[in-house]
């Protein structure tokens, strides 16, 4: 089934969000109830088909013409599909990535018996019957999709397998359980490998970072010389608001199928060519366990219909911004459930203010403190932050401490701001300059301008065009004039 054809499943614009499941259901304590935490589970083997690196000729579907091109995948069985290396897009820890042209396999034509030998005389003096004759023995040709393959080494991955937060070989396993069939979720296409390689085929997503489109869309980023008038613009959060229902709509389909991502941030968000969103790069991701019914004191997976378990914790995973506070403490058991929905709120966060919400969800840190005790409310007033009083009801729900006190996935889908109802836009006043206050003054930071931004390569997923840097990991996403952190 094609992506195309799910988009009436997982309809934005409807509030039909079928049924939630016991998974979106499920509060702290019920999870709590159901037994002792559990390791998480293995990922199932992938499947890996074998392939070969060879130089072809191929016809162009538009024009016809016949082009020589090297470096093209194939699988070594019988393969009805190559992909054609275009160019290089960006680098990852293992290797790098690149844009692929999808080949497909001609069909044969069928050869003519007898031919008047007058007629074959007079083709062969013209230009065409040379091109025909030629044709026939061209078996692939172009068409208008393309991939991206994410080209990792063997030797990469046995050197820094285990010693590096991103396993390629789980990622993989994550990517083909999620399955290629979800609109709002990267899956593999097909994976390949060789001696020296393993290939990665997925979507390609031309639309580009979703960071990206936050700093160039956000008003915020406008200086207020630019204002002629306290309303010179207004921010609409229904653009907010349909992305983050997309992004709900990939957590939902996780835990339908037991995986916690582990690693939610706006850099492993990318947009497609339709301007949806898209959540990717599972490289990090735990299988979640649950209880198994028919063996009191065990677990199993997803598919028992139990309840999930508490997972013994595993580390930070992510980015230090986006982790939950009982992450950061470094607490035994977590609830692996919740750290998404905890990483997905400090995202929706950033798309709604443009800032982040805090540094990291540590006591030490004041806005947390105060945020966390169910202070978002007086801190978004205080700082003169326009939000719809339903959009602040909704983030704080996802930011306190206490994991039993936040909302369920289930309560999240359907809280009145994602839904639309009793929605309102919300005028950014843009005060005269005598009235502006310089300590609530706001900028994008050097992190986060839209000149850093558009140098990064568009429409490639931004989590393989880039390694995993420990120092980026620990820098606010949007840094503030005057010290915006307490």
């Amino acid at each position: 089934m094609s992506i195309s054809s799910l988009t009436s499943v997982y309809n934005l614009e409807t509030e039909d969000y079928h049924e939630h499941g016991i998974h979106a259901e499920l509060s702290y304590d019920e999870v709590e109830a159901s037994g002792p935490a559990a390791r998480p589970l293995d990922f199932p083997s992938p499947t890996v088909f074998r392939c070969q690196t060879i130089d072809i000729q191929a016809q162009d579907h538009r024009s016809g013409t016949i082009h020589f091109l090297r470096n093209v995948i194939v699988r070594s069985e019988n393969p009805q599909t190559a992909y054609y290396l275009k160019k290089k897009i960006g680098k990852s820890t293992y290797g790098s990535t690149c844009l692929c042209i999808v080949l497909r396999r001609r069909q044969r034509r069928r050869s003519v018996a007898t031919v008047d030998s007058s007629q074959e005389e007079q083709r062969q003096d013209t230009p065409e019957k040379t091109k025909k004759d030629n044709d026939s023995d061209i078996e692939w040709e172009s068409t208008d999709s393309q991939v991206v393959i994410k080209i990792s080494e063997f030797s990469k991955i046995h050197s820094m397998r285990g010693r590096h937060l991103e396993d390629p070989i789980k990622e993989i396993s994550a990517m083909q359980l999620l399955g290629n069939y979800h609109p709002n979720v990267l899956g593999a296409v097909e994976v390949m490998q060789d001696d020296d390689y393993l290939y990665t085929v997925t979507r390609h997503l031309p639309g580009g970072e979703l960071y990206e489109r936050v700093v160039e869309c956000f008003p915020h980023k406008r200086s207020p010389d630019e204002s002629d008038s306290p309303a010179s613009y207004e921010y609409d959060e229904s653009k907010a608001r349909v992305w983050f229902r997309q992004l709900l709509l990939a957590l939902h389909h996780y835990q339908k199928k037991g995986v916690c991502h582990r690693d939610i941030s706006l850099e492993n968000i990318v947009l497609d060519d339709e301007d949806r969103l898209v959540l990717l790069d599972p490289g990090m991701s735990l299988r979640v366990p649950y209880s198994d019914p028919c063996n009191p004191g065990c677990v199993t997976d997803v598919s028992s219909g139990a309840n999930r378990r508490l997972m013994i914790a595993q580390g930070q995973g992510g980015s230090l911004m986006y982790a939950a506070p009982e992450v950061i403490e470094r607490k035994a058991f977590v609830d692996a459930f919740a750290v998404d929905l905890w990483s997905a709120g400090v995202v929706l966060f950033v798309m709604l203010v443009g800032l982040a919400p805090f540094k990291w969800a540590h006591p030490s840190d004041k806005r947390f403190a105060k945020i966390s005790r169910g202070g978002l409310k007086q801190l978004i007033s205080s700082l003169d932050i326009p939000l719809s009083p339903e959009a602040i009801d909704l983030l704080q729900g996802f930011f306190y401490s206490d994991p039993r006190e936040r909302w369920t996935l289930a309560q999240v889908l359907d809280h009145p701001w994602v839904k639309g109802k009793r929605f309102k836009n919300v005028s950014l006043m843009i005060l005269p300059k005598h009235k502006m206050n310089s300590s609530r003054r706001y900028s994008l930071g050097r992190f986060g301008t839209a000149k850093n931004v558009g140098a990064t390569a568009k429409g490639c997923h931004s989590s393989l065009t880039s390694s995993r840097l420990t120092a980026q990991a620990h820098r606010p996403f949007l840094t503030p004039h005057n010290s915006y952190y307490c």
